[in-house]
Protein backbone atom coordinates (compact mmCIF):
# COMPACT_ATOMS: atom_id res chain seq x y z
CA UNK A 1 0.00 0.00 0.00
CA UNK A 2 2.82 2.43 0.92
CA UNK A 3 4.53 1.80 -2.42
CA UNK A 4 1.31 2.57 -4.34
CA UNK A 5 0.92 5.89 -2.44
CA UNK A 6 4.56 6.77 -3.21
CA UNK A 7 4.10 6.08 -6.94
CA UNK A 8 0.88 8.12 -6.93
CA UNK A 9 2.65 10.98 -5.14
CA UNK A 10 5.53 10.95 -7.66
CA UNK A 11 3.03 10.97 -10.55
CA UNK A 12 1.24 13.96 -9.08
CA UNK A 13 4.51 15.82 -8.53
CA UNK A 14 5.56 15.14 -12.13
CA UNK A 15 2.22 16.44 -13.46
CA UNK A 16 2.39 19.58 -11.30
CA UNK A 17 6.01 20.22 -12.38
CA UNK A 18 5.08 19.84 -16.05
CA UNK A 19 2.12 22.22 -15.71
CA UNK A 20 4.28 24.75 -13.86
CA UNK A 21 6.98 24.57 -16.52
CA UNK A 22 4.46 24.93 -19.33
CA UNK A 23 2.67 27.87 -17.74
CA UNK A 24 5.70 29.78 -16.47
CA UNK A 25 8.19 29.51 -19.31
CA UNK A 26 6.42 27.62 -22.05
CA UNK A 27 9.03 24.83 -21.72
CA UNK A 28 10.69 26.25 -24.84
CA UNK A 29 9.00 23.58 -26.95
CA UNK A 30 9.42 25.62 -30.14
CA UNK A 31 13.17 26.22 -30.02
CA UNK A 32 14.75 25.90 -33.47
CA UNK A 33 18.24 26.40 -34.87
CA UNK A 34 18.97 29.91 -36.16
CA UNK A 35 22.19 30.87 -37.89
CA UNK A 36 23.40 33.46 -40.34
CA UNK A 37 26.09 36.02 -40.95
CA UNK A 38 26.74 39.71 -40.35
CA UNK A 39 28.51 42.08 -42.72
CA UNK A 40 29.18 45.79 -42.61
CA UNK A 41 29.13 47.53 -46.00
CA UNK A 42 29.53 44.08 -47.55
CA UNK A 43 32.62 43.21 -45.48
CA UNK A 44 32.90 40.72 -42.58
CA UNK A 45 32.04 42.00 -39.10
CA UNK A 46 33.74 39.49 -36.80
CA UNK A 47 33.13 39.74 -33.06
CA UNK A 48 29.78 41.50 -33.35
CA UNK A 49 27.23 40.73 -30.64
CA UNK A 50 23.92 39.51 -32.10
CA UNK A 51 20.85 39.33 -29.84
CA UNK A 52 17.35 38.06 -30.57
CA UNK A 53 14.66 38.96 -28.02
CA UNK A 54 11.30 37.23 -28.61
CA UNK A 55 8.16 39.35 -28.74
CA UNK A 56 4.72 38.47 -27.44
CA UNK A 57 1.62 38.84 -29.60
CA UNK A 58 -2.06 39.70 -29.17
CA UNK A 59 -2.98 36.10 -28.28
CA UNK A 60 0.04 35.52 -26.05
CA UNK A 61 1.49 38.81 -24.78
CA UNK A 62 4.22 37.02 -22.85
CA UNK A 63 7.16 35.86 -25.03
CA UNK A 64 7.42 32.09 -25.56
CA UNK A 65 10.92 31.95 -24.10
CA UNK A 66 14.08 33.83 -23.27
CA UNK A 67 16.29 35.68 -25.69
CA UNK A 68 19.27 34.35 -27.60
CA UNK A 69 22.73 35.83 -28.00
CA UNK A 70 26.02 35.10 -29.76
CA UNK A 71 29.23 36.68 -31.09
CA UNK A 72 30.01 36.36 -34.78
CA UNK A 73 33.08 34.26 -35.52
CA UNK A 74 36.02 35.05 -37.82
CA UNK A 75 33.96 34.01 -40.84
CA UNK A 76 31.21 36.41 -39.59
CA UNK A 77 28.83 33.50 -39.01
CA UNK A 78 26.75 32.94 -35.95
CA UNK A 79 24.50 30.26 -34.46
CA UNK A 80 22.18 31.59 -31.78
CA UNK A 81 22.15 30.17 -28.25
CA UNK A 82 19.35 30.77 -25.76
CA UNK A 83 20.23 32.53 -22.52
CA UNK A 84 18.06 30.38 -20.22
CA UNK A 85 18.11 27.47 -20.51
CA UNK A 86 21.48 27.55 -22.21
CA UNK A 87 20.85 25.62 -25.41
CA UNK A 88 21.27 26.17 -29.15
CA UNK A 89 18.60 28.07 -31.05
CA UNK A 90 15.82 30.60 -30.59
CA UNK A 91 12.08 30.38 -30.03
CA UNK A 92 9.81 30.47 -33.08
CA UNK A 93 8.19 33.84 -33.81
CA UNK A 94 8.98 37.53 -34.04
CA UNK A 95 12.11 38.89 -32.37
CA UNK A 96 13.75 42.25 -31.82
CA UNK A 97 17.27 42.01 -33.23
CA UNK A 98 20.22 44.07 -32.07
CA UNK A 99 23.77 44.00 -33.37
CA UNK A 100 26.57 45.85 -31.64
CA UNK A 101 30.33 45.94 -31.34
CA UNK A 102 30.40 47.73 -27.97
CA UNK A 103 27.91 46.26 -25.51
CA UNK A 104 28.60 48.83 -22.77
CA UNK A 105 27.10 51.76 -24.68
CA UNK A 106 23.43 52.80 -24.43
CA UNK A 107 21.36 51.67 -27.41
CA UNK A 108 20.70 55.19 -28.71
CA UNK A 109 24.20 56.56 -28.13
CA UNK A 110 26.55 57.24 -31.00
CA UNK A 111 29.53 55.11 -30.07
CA UNK A 112 32.87 56.61 -31.02
CA UNK A 113 34.76 54.13 -33.14
CA UNK A 114 31.76 51.83 -33.63
CA UNK A 115 30.64 51.45 -37.21
CA UNK A 116 27.20 50.15 -36.20
CA UNK A 117 24.42 52.72 -36.71
CA UNK A 118 22.11 53.24 -33.69
CA UNK A 119 19.19 51.70 -35.64
CA UNK A 120 20.84 48.30 -35.17
CA UNK A 121 21.07 48.81 -31.39
CA UNK A 122 17.81 50.59 -30.52
CA UNK A 123 15.30 47.73 -30.88
CA UNK A 124 13.80 48.91 -34.17
CA UNK A 125 14.96 45.86 -36.17
CA UNK A 126 12.86 42.70 -36.21
CA UNK A 127 13.22 39.19 -37.58
CA UNK A 128 10.72 36.33 -37.74
CA UNK A 129 12.14 32.93 -36.78
CA UNK A 130 10.24 30.32 -38.84
CA UNK A 131 8.97 27.02 -37.35
CA UNK A 132 11.73 24.95 -38.98
CA UNK A 133 14.53 27.35 -38.05
CA UNK A 134 16.79 29.05 -40.58
CA UNK A 135 20.37 29.30 -41.77
CA UNK A 136 19.57 32.60 -43.52
CA UNK A 137 19.40 35.12 -40.69
CA UNK A 138 21.79 37.32 -42.65
CA UNK A 139 22.27 40.99 -41.88
CA UNK A 140 24.20 43.46 -44.04
CA UNK A 141 24.65 46.68 -42.13
CA UNK A 142 25.46 49.84 -44.07
CA UNK A 143 27.11 52.95 -42.64
CA UNK A 144 24.50 55.47 -43.76
CA UNK A 145 21.20 53.75 -43.02
CA UNK A 146 18.01 55.79 -42.90
CA UNK A 147 15.96 55.73 -39.67
CA UNK A 148 13.57 52.79 -39.47
CA UNK A 149 10.06 52.49 -38.09
CA UNK A 150 9.53 50.15 -35.14
CA UNK A 151 7.43 47.95 -37.39
CA UNK A 152 10.13 47.15 -39.96
CA UNK A 153 10.40 43.39 -40.19
CA UNK A 154 12.41 40.77 -42.06
CA UNK A 155 11.22 37.26 -42.61
CA UNK A 156 13.45 34.25 -43.05
CA UNK A 157 13.23 32.65 -46.44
Amino acid sequence: MGRRILVSLHSRIAVVAWIACASIVGCHSDVVPVSGRVTFNGKPLAGAVVTFQPLGNSKEPRPAGTGSIVHTDEQVRFSLRMVEPSKPGAVVGDHIVTIATNTDAPATAVVKGSPIPPTWRDGSRQFRVPPGGTTKANFDITAAEPPTAKTKSRRAR
